[in-house]
């Protein structure tokens, strides 16, 4: 949904610059007769400083060993923007031809971030409970479905059942998390 989320060189954002390229890629979709659609996201942690020109985020500070790379917990003021940034994410999918969204929430990136009581430690309404992490979540998609509602766009929503370790996501707050999406 911007450029502080991308994890490499050739990953694209949705920007007004690059409507024109997607709108002949939707033309041709929609000439076959289907329907386009585009996974929408932050990568948060998984960000590299090399193609984002800043500081990677997340839900809290600390070093991701999978990218590897040091990151900062967002402030609840970039929370906010960044719940814009996905709603305009809409607009700009809607500009460029597409159907419907995918709102990566899952495997690692930011939203997941702070869903997951594994890279969450935060002491604020964010952090703690199920219902505080979830809090990021919903405010993105409540940007996302206002926008969807505006420009007639279906939105799915991907989210991973389990983290794979201990200490992350587990099944039952999944469940809840899938209600919650619902």
């Amino acid at each position: 949904v911007v450029q502080s989320g991308l994890s490499f060189k050739d990953q694209l954002w949705l920007r007004p610059e690059i409507i024109p390229g997607l709108r002949e890629i939707t033309d041709a979709i929609h000439k076959e007769g289907a329907a386009a659609s585009i996974q929408i996201g932050h990568c948060g942690n998984m960000s590299h400083r090399a193609f984002t020109k800043c500081i990677p985020v997340s839900a809290s500070t600390g070093f991701n060993l999978y990218s590897p790379t040091i990151h900062r917990g967002l402030k609840e003021s970039e929370m906010i923007q960044m719940a814009k940034e996905f709603g305009n994410a809409i607009k700009l999918a809607r500009e460029s031809g597409f159907d419907c969204v995918e709102v990566h929430a899952g495997h690692g990136y930011l939203i997941s971030q702070f869903l997951s009581p594994w890279t969450n430690r935060r002491r604020d309404e964010f952090g703690g409970s199920l219902a505080n992490r979830m809090r990021f979540m919903n405010m993105c998609l409540e940007e996302v479905m206002t926008q969807a509602a505006r420009y007639n766009m279906a939105v799915l929503v991907k989210h991973n059942m389990e983290d794979g370790f201990k200490g992350g996501i587990q099944i039952p707050e999944s469940i809840e998390i899938a209600q919650q999406i619902e």
